[in-house]
């Protein structure tokens, strides 16, 4: 069966999603901005649009706006959408109004969060979606419409916002640090530059690959005892 499903939002991490459908898919690209719906539409075969109205056919519609605009557009999509429409909320702190779960026209409104960092998993890094969906065939359309994140599961699709703070706080840290530590030796902020994306990411990566060196893996140990401490 064929599914049009648009996306409402033509910013890095919708990009990232109407990246992620198959070919096979009718696409439509939703943003106020229509030149930016256009350059993305034009890049995964789809239409553009800059209004809302277009999504009026779609058996799954994507939600991935800022977090301030969600529910406003959850609440226009309602009076659009067919029967049967299946709209997902994918901004990482949005809570959908529970007046809107409660809707008469059997429209489903699915939390479906992504674990990721946008640009990361545009550059082949992988992202993973956590979908809130008791119901087995709607988490199964969902899950094959978006066949290029690593997996799309169900689970407490709230847990995604605290690992994405987690993580990207934690990074941020990692990174100050080493910048002010390399500053201190005067090191050329160029160097500094590499250091932190190939050194110290690609440290973080390797852990997470289990593929550490002997020096890193004494680190580790070291690390891990004074924590203990």
């Amino acid at each position: 069966m064929s599914i049009c499903m648009a996306v409402v939002g033509a910013g890095r991490m919708g990009s990232v999603v109407a990246g992620q459908l198959p070919e096979r898919t009718k696409k439509i690209i939703i943003d106020i901005d229509l030149e930016k719906a256009s350059r993305l539409a034009e890049s995964v075969g789809g239409m553009a649009s800059d209004s809302l109205d277009s999504a009026d056919k779609a058996d799954l519609v994507a939600v991935v706006l800022p977090t301030p605009v969600v529910n406003e557009t959850v609440e226009k999509l309602l009076n659009v959408v067919q029967k049967g429409t299946v709209i997902l909320n994918m901004a990482t702190t949005a809570h959908i109004d529970s007046a809107f779960l409660k809707n008469k026209k059997e429209i489903w409104i699915v939390d479906a969060k992504i674990i990721g960092h946008a640009m990361s998993i545009s550059r082949g890094e992988p992202g993973i979606v956590v979908v809130r969906c008791d119901d087995a065939s709607r988490f199964d359309m969902i899950r094959k419409q978006l066949p290029g994140f690593r997996k799309v599961v169900r689970g407490d699709a709230d847990l995604v916002e605290k690992i994405n703070k987690i993580g990207s706080t934690e990074g941020i840290k990692a990174a100050v640090k080493v910048r002010k530590k390399l500053s201190a030796l005067d090191v050329p902020e160029e160097w500094m530059h590499v250091a932190i994306r190939t050194v110290c990411a690609g440290t973080m990566k390797s852990f997470t690959e289990n593929d550490l060196g002997h020096f890193a893996l004494e680190l580790v140990k070291k690390i891990e005892n004074e924590m203990i401490k």
